[in-house]
């Protein structure tokens, strides 16, 4: 303990220093106010904290800063919303994204058996191109045409106004044929993706475990199309505090499966390239929110509308009242707090008790800790390093998703908001230490009460102590906040509260 004192004593001082001048300034407002404040600022500490944990994840273990997680914020708030509103669109478009999985997997053990005869970097260079324009043209064949933006028209808002379904859809005969197409897209894709490593290096799965997964997502597609009509009126009869759980977990799939497609496509080529991973992680999340916008419309979206355990237009005395009547707003202190972000604060502690148990407590955990620590040594002990890092990317990219979509109701949706909540994810997990799960919980912790207590502080001004005037600030100092508590801990401690010194 004596020891922890003074290596952090400086740290420690700035702290009750913080401490000091928060609590003179709580002391000069109401209890009612400030405890109003800070439930707002734990509501933007749990989004922050479902990217900010990714990051941390992804960086502690590969180290890898993947600047396209922002785009996976925003698609797992999109894919929430269609689930919600609009399930037509993924009877039409999940059916491609499987029967491509299916081809690209199977394609993979072909690839093994390529690679070996290609020897020289020219060679290889020059079947890495020729594969590139194969998947590229017959993918643009199989796409050509869809109808993309007449299935995402579900309301008069969207681009290309209100579709009907019976005229967004086409034909089935239609459809199976690009489905054939993105079958052979997936056959010089899955080469591409194949391991150039022996198979002793890096194993695949035995080629009937693969036939088996391949064919079932084949088949699972070829239902979904078949069953795309009844299914979408099916799903707009379901209760919509199921569709709202649906929708999370569609948007979680579909982040986790956007990451898997990252890590195995961009990142496991330049796997100790960091400055090639920075630039095409970054060209992507340029190019993924055009992608959505073409998809989804440039237009913001409205709240998608919360679980009717939080939709009645009414106010609970008090969180007991509150789970018969299932009002919008609860009474905290004499003062209304919306229960929706309540219940963000509650997605954000799970979360975080749920992923620190399993880093804890569990084998997959303790692996990942260890490659952490020394990859090398994991991978000498016979465990399959390569898809650890995977599944890691998976984890860190579906809880990003998931992020999205529980912000859908709060914030809305709209294209620009992965950039936002990207930015402070990155911030916190400096302040916390990058690579420390917990210091990212502590940065982004940190940085919604900053952000609560300086959006307040623009709004109606703080009553400082030995001072009679409230004192306001602009909005540019509640923006900058965050950005001035980095530096500041930064100047303190360059690795961050909870970081390491290589």
């Amino acid at each position: 303990m004596t020891s922890f004192i003074r290596r952090n004593r400086t740290l420690l001082l700035i702290i009750a220093i913080v401490i000091v001048i928060f609590g003179g300034t709580i002391r000069t407002m109401e209890p009612k106010v400030w405890v109003s404040i800070m439930l707002s600022g734990l509501t933007l500490a749990s989004l922050y904290f479902l990217v900010a944990s990714g990051l941390s994840l992804i960086f502690g273990l590969m180290d890898v800063l993947n600047f396209a997680h922002g785009v996976l914020f925003v698609l797992g708030a999109y894919v929430g919303l269609s689930t919600f509103l609009n399930p037509r669109l993924f009877f039409n478009t999940l059916p491609v994204f499987f029967m491509l999985i299916a081809a690209v997997m199977m394609a993979q053990h072909l690839g093994r058996a390529f690679w070996p005869h290609v020897n020289s970097k020219r060679r290889q260079h020059l079947a890495n191109i020729v594969l590139l324009l194969a998947a590229g043209s017959i993918l643009y064949l199989a796409l050509r045409g869809f109808p993309i933006r007449a299935l995402n028209a579900f309301n008069i808002t969207a681009v290309g106004g209100a579709v009907t379904t019976a005229n967004a859809q086409e034909p089935m005969a239609m459809m199976f044929r690009r489905l054939l197409l993105v079958a052979l897209a997936g056959v010089p894709i899955g080469i591409l993706l194949s391991p150039r490593e022996r198979q002793e290096e890096v194993p695949l799965r035995p080629i009937w475990q693969t036939a088996l997964i391949s064919g079932s997502a084949a088949v699972i597609g070829i239902v979904l199309l078949l069953v795309r009509d009844t299914g979408e009126i099916w799903m707009l009869a379901l209760s919509p505090d199921f569709r709202f759980l649906l929708a999370i977990i569609m948007g979680t799939i579909a982040g986790a499966l956007g990451g898997v497609a990252i890590e195995t496509g961009l990142i496991r080529p330049f796997y100790g390239n960091p400055v090639t991973q920075l630039v095409l992680t970054l060209g992507l999340s340029i190019a993924g929110i055009d992608l959505i916008e073409a998809v989804f419309g440039e237009e913001a979206n409205p709240p998608m509308p919360p679980p009717t355990l939080f939709g009645q237009s009414c106010r609970s005395d008090t969180f007991i009242n509150w789970f018969s009547e299932h009002c919008q707003s609860v009474d905290v202190l004499g003062r209304a707090f919306p229960t929706y972000r309540l219940f963000i604060i509650v997605v954000g502690v799970v979360v975080f008790a749920a992923v620190g148990l399993m880093l804890r407590r569990t084998r997959l955990g303790m692996i990942i800790r260890a490659g952490v620590q020394d990859s090398e040594m994991v991978q000498a002990l016979g465990i399959n390093v390569r898809r650890i890092f995977t599944l890691v990317f998976a984890l860190g990219s579906g809880l990003a998703a998931m992020g999205g979509v529980i912000a859908a109701p709060y914030l809305g949706v709209f294209p620009g908001m992965g950039a936002i909540f990207q930015l402070q994810a990155f911030i916190a997990v400096v302040i916390g230490g990058m690579g420390s799960f917990i210091g990212a919980a502590v940065g982004t912790i940190i940085l919604g009460m900053a952000r609560a207590f300086g959006d307040h502080f623009v709004a109606a001004g703080i009553h400082l102590p030995f001072l009679d005037a409230v004192v306001k600030g602009s909005p540019a100092i509640a923006r900058a906040s965050t950005v001035l508590i980095m530096a500041l801990v930064l100047l303190i401690k360059p690795s961050g509260i909870f970081g390491k010194k290589e």
